[in-house]
C-alpha cells in the first residue's frame, strides 16, 4: 500500500513538473509571437509605402473637398432668382414680332403632341382578364366543397413548350372526389408553385383528362397545330381539366382518335393511362397474355373496362367482379367470367358503412373459393370493395402477383408544419439538383400520363382494339348529381361533363 501511494505521488509529482514546463514554453512562445507582431507593425506604419498612400489619401480628400464647394456655388448661382430674372429678361424683354410669335405657339403644340406620344406610348398596360367556367373545390372537407363558377381566371398565353385547349368534355375521376377529402394537399402546394402553376392553395379545379381544341401553342411546340382536336391528361397534383380553357405542357398532349367524339374519347385518357401502366407492371403484352387467367377486381370501372378489352384482345381468360346491371357491358367487352355483386348491399345508408363493405367481401371472397380457381394475375380497380392482398394472394398461382390502379396512399397527407417544411426543402433540393445535373425531372410527375401513352391508346381505339365506354354525360351545373354517380356502385364506365 505505502509502495502505490509512493509511485502514485511520484507520478503526480512529473505531471506538474511537465505541466510547469509547458506553461513557461507557452509564455515564452507568446510573448515571441507578440514582440516580432509588434516589429511587423512598426515596420508597415514606417513603410514608405504607406506615407505615399497617406500623402494620396490626403491630396484625394482636399480634392473632392474642393470640387463639391465650387459645385455648391454654381448650384446656387443657377437657382440663384437674380439670375434666373437676368436670363428670362434677356429672353423676353425684346420686341416679338409676328414670326417669333408664331415659331413660340408652333415649338409648343408640336413639343405638346410628342410629349402626348410619348406618355401614351409609354403608359403603363393593364393586364388582360379572361374569365371562363370551372368546377372548383373550395376546401378539403368532401364533395360538399365542389362547387361550379362562372368567372374563373381563363389562361389565354402561351409560354414555348405549352398549348392551349378550348374544352370540349373531361371526365369525373374517383381521384377527384380524393382530392376534395385532401389527398395529396401538401405535395400539391409544394410542386404547384415549383412548377409555376398557382400560388394559392384553393381552389383547385377538378378533373384529370380532358377532350378539345388547340387555340394557340408556344413558340418551341412542335409536334401540335392549332385546330388540332386533342385528348390530354394531368397528375393528381396539378391544376385539372374541368373548365372550358386548360395551359397545358405539350409533353401531356395527343391528337384524339379521329373515329371517336369529343365525349367519347373523354373516357380514355385518364383511365386508359393508367391500365396500360399496370400492364407493363405486370409485363403481360400481346406477346404473352395469350391463356393466362387474370381476375380484374372491378370489371366497369373506367380503368377496369380497358383492362378487359386488352386482356381480351391478347386472349387471356379474364373474370371479372361486377353488379348485375353491368354484365352485358363487361361481357361485350371480352370477359369470359363474371361474379356478380349481389345489389342489396348498395343502398346510400348501408353503402357508406364497414359491416356492409365488410360483407360485401365476404360474398366476394366466398364466390372465389367456391369456384376454386388460380389466377396468374389479380388487379384491383374497386376502390369500395377494395379486397386486401392477403385476402387475395389465396386466389394466386405459384408465382401470381397482384396490382393496383388505385391512387396509393401519401404519406405527407398527414404531415405537420415542421414535417411540411422538411419535405418543401428536399423537394426543391431534388429539383434544383436534377436541373443542374440535366436529369429529367419527373419524380412525382406520374410519367404514364404522357403523350406517348395518349399515342398508344389513339392507335388501338383507331385499329379497332379498344372501344369508350361512356356511363353518363352531364352539364357542368349537373356537377353534384354526376359526383354522385361516380361514388355510386352501379356507375359502368366513365362519367362525363360536358362544355358544349
Amino acid at each position: 500500500m505505502d509502495e502505490l501511494m509512493f509511485r502514485s505521488s511520484q507520478r503526480i509529482e512529473h505531471f506538474q513538473v511537465q505541466s510547469r514546463l509547458l506553461a513557461v514554453n507557452v509564455k515564452e512562445g507568446l510573448i515571441i509571437y507578440i514582440n516580432e507582431g509588434k516589429l511587423l507593425i512598426h515596420k508597415i506604419w514606417s513603410s514608405p509605402h504607406l506615407d505615399n498612400f497617406r500623402i494620396n489619401l490626403k491630396e484625394s480628400t482636399l480634392r473632392t473637398i474642393s470640387f463639391s464647394r465650387e459645385l455648391k456655388v454654381k448650384i446656387i448661382n443657377i437657382v440663384n432668382p437674380k439670375q434666373i430674372y437676368i436670363a428670362l429678361l434677356n429672353v423676353f424683354g425684346k420686341k416679338w414680332t409676328t414670326r417669333d410669335i408664331c415659331f413660340a405657339c408652333g415649338g409648343l403644340i408640336i413639343g405638346g403632341i410628342i410629349g402626348f406620344s410619348i406618355g401614351l406610348a409609354v403608359k403603363r398596360r393593364e393586364p388582360i382578364l379572361r374569365y371562363m367556367q370551372a368546377i372548383h373545390c373550395t376546401n378539403y372537407m368532401g364533395p360538399e366543397s365542389i362547387t361550379v363558377v362562372e368567372d374563373a381566371f381563363a389562361p389565354y398565353k402561351c409560354t414555348d413548350y405549352n398549348v392551349l385547349v378550348n374544352v370540349k368534355a373531361a371526365s369525373v375521376q374517383l381521384v377527384d372526389i380524393q382530392i376534395c377529402h385532401g389527398y395529396g394537399r401538401n405535395l400539391r402546394r409544394i410542386l404547384q408553385r415549383m412548377y409555376s402553376q398557382s400560388n394559392a392553395d384553393m381552389p383547385i379545379i377538378l378533373g384529370r383528362d380532358c377532350t378539345g381544341i388547340i387555340t394557340d401553342i408556344g413558340s418551341k411546340v412542335t409536334r401540335l397545330e392549332v385546330g388540332d382536336e386533342v385528348w390530354l391528361t394531368v397528375p393528381f397534383w396539378a391544376q385539372g381539366t374541368l373548365c372550358q380553357s386548360v395551359l397545358i405542357q405539350e409533353n401531356r398532349v395527343a391528337r384524339k382518335p379521329k373515329n371517336v367524339g369529343f365525349e367519347g374519347a373523354t373516357s380514355l385518357p385518364y383511365s386508359g393511362s393508367l391500365a396500360l401502366s399496370t400492364l407493363i407492371e405486370a409485363r403481360l403484352d400481346s406477346m404473352n397474355a395469350e391463356g393466362k387467367k387474370i381476375l380484374v377486381h372491378g370489371g366497369c370501372t373506367p380503368v377496369g373496362c380497358v383492362l378487359v378489352q386488352l386482356l381480351s384482345q391478347w386472349k387471356a381468360s379474364v373474370t371479372v367482379t361486377c353488379y348485375r346491371r353491368a354484365l352485358p357491358v363487361v361481357h361485350a367487352l371480352g370477359a369470359a367470367d363474371a361474379i356478380v355483386i349481389p345489389e342489396d348491399f348498395t343502398p346510400s345508408d348501408k353503402f357508406d358503412s364497414e359491416i356492409n363493405v365488410q360483407e360485401q367481401n365476404e360474398v366476394i371472397l366466398k364466390e372465389l373459393e367456391n369456384r376454386g380457381d388460380s389466377f396468374d394475375v389479380i388487379i384491383q380497380t374497386e376502390r369500395y370493395f377494395e379486397l386486401t392482398n392477403k385476402e387475395l394472394s389465396q386466389f394466386l398461382k405459384i408465382d401470381g402477383t397482384i396490382f393496383s390502379t388505385l391512387p396509393p396512399e401519401i404519406e405527407s397527407d398527414s404531415n405537420g408544419t415542421f414535417s411540411n417544411f422538411l419535405l418543401w426543402l428536399y423537394v426543391n433540393l431534388r429539383y434544383k439538383l436534377q436541373s443542374l445535373l440535366g436529369l429529367p425531372i419527373n419524380t412525382y410527375d406520374e410519367t404514364h400520363l404522357c403523350s406517348v401513352t395518349l399515342d398508344k391508346l389513339s392507335q388501338l381505339v383507331e385499329d379497332g382494339y379498344l372501344q369508350t365506354v361512356v356511363d353518363k354525360i352531364f352539364q357542368p351545373q349537373d356537377i353534384e348529381i354526376a359526383i354522385n354517380h361516380v361514388q355510386s356502385p352501379l356507375s359502368i364506365g366513365s362519367t362525363i361533363i360536358t362544355f358544349r
